[in-house]
């Protein structure tokens, strides 16, 4: 690919992964020289992702009102990005990330020069939970809109496969670009035990990420409480919070679980000795792969982003997907009692982690704008 890209990376959630993602992937193609502008809601936007935001450079801003919910609210937003894409100097990319940005930018008039690029993050449909009609609406919404964008970006094979088979989207219009991670510098094992309040001697069990029905918090804490007797030094400790952090913490009385509330993460998982993921369902979390960045050995349910972070039985253990608490807490027990094969997984995670960095993240991401912008299949 020759020449400058003017980028524009669009969003409503502005946080959590997705918001996490449009910032690694605004300062990364900054850095190759692209020109990047960043437009998001301020409506749910958290304070750590306004922050990082501003603290980028070379990156230009713009707040756009977008709601969450489907609503008459979203044709003033449709008009409002239209008013100010046509108001910038005309873009070679938009990409619009989650629904809500994806269904925008795939709806802007063809007038508006740009190749249209959609990142989903975890399709609605992907949710277990979701009732019948609100998997044929959303699923609708899906296929009315996917031939109106050049690339759909999953994040994961599973994301990808659930697109095809699932969505009858066409293979050659979804592509799979895997988030990438890093941990930050100077994490250290001493100050994350610290703030943790480990000892050396207990092995602790993370579980990090919003306490919702997603994660299932619940089943983690199930897990720990079934083998603490037989494998006392084991510690759970949960990174976050959310609707279910009250259930949580009742259901983990007189387990070894501490509750620790929103932490950074990152900065923690190098005083963890095992990670442990929960969830019903995904599309591609970012703690898998900080996980590997952090040489960890992982237990997790096969949701999306798994078999990209875990080879069974060489670095952790993919669960099916309904597995109980009593099968995972097995899992975890099977894997304290086994120091010399939690090291040996570790450095397998570290081994893997070097093919999951923001910076392949990136890479792929421009060839995959490349592509679109050539019209490739």
């Amino acid at each position: 690919m020759t020449g400058r890209l003017r980028i524009a990376l669009i969003l409503e959630t502005s946080g959590g992964g997705s918001g996490r993602h449009v910032l690694d992937l605004a300062r990364g193609l900054s850095a190759c020289g692209q020109d990047v502008t960043v437009i998001w809601s301020p409506t749910r936007a958290q304070a750590d992702f306004k922050a990082a935001l501003a603290s980028l450079t070379g990156v230009e801003t713009h707040t756009l009102e977008m709601n969450r919910s489907v609503g008459l609210s979203d044709l003033k937003s449709l008009r409002a990005l239209s008013a100010l894409l046509r108001r910038l100097p005309k873009f070679d990319i938009l990409h619009g990330h989650s629904s809500k940005a994806g269904a925008l930018v795939r709806l802007l008039p063809r007038s508006l020069r740009g190749a249209r690029i959609y990142t989903p993050h975890a399709f609605r449909t992907m949710d277990p939970e979701l009732k019948a009609p609100g998997q044929q609406i959303y699923g609708l919404l899906e296929r009315a809109l996917a031939p109106r964008a050049n690339r759909i970006i999953a994040v994961s094979a599973a994301e990808r496969d659930h697109a095809v088979t699932r969505l009858g989207m066409s293979k050659n219009r979804v592509r799979c670009v895997v988030n990438g991670a890093y941990l930050p510098e100077g994490a250290s094992r001493m100050a994350a035990r610290a703030e943790m309040g480990l000892t050396e001697d207990e092995i602790a069990v993370g579980f990090i990420g919003r306490l919702d029905a997603q994660k299932d918090p619940l089943r983690f804490v199930g897990a720990i409480r079934h083998v603490a007797e037989r494998v006392p030094e084991l510690r759970g400790v949960v990174i976050g919070d959310g609707a279910l952090r009250q259930e949580a913490e009742a259901a983990a009385e007189g387990a070894p679980v501490r509750f620790l509330g929103w932490r950074d993460g990152p900065a923690l998982f190098p005083g963890l000795d095992l990670f442990c993921m929960t969830s019903r369902y995904e599309a591609m979390p970012y703690t898998l792969i900080e996980a590997l960045h952090a040489s960890m050995p992982i237990v997790t349910t096969a949701v999306g982003g798994a078999e990209e972070t875990v080879i069974e039985g060489e670095n952790g253990h993919i669960l099916p997907l309904n597995s109980s608490a009593e099968a995972i807490g097995e899992a975890l027990a099977g894997l304290a009692g086994a120091p010399a094969a939690r090291m040996a997984m570790g450095t397998a995670s570290r081994r893997l982690a070097q093919h999951r960095t923001v910076d392949v993240m990136v890479g792929e991401t421009l060839e995959l704008y490349a592509a679109a912008l050539a019209g490739d299949v």
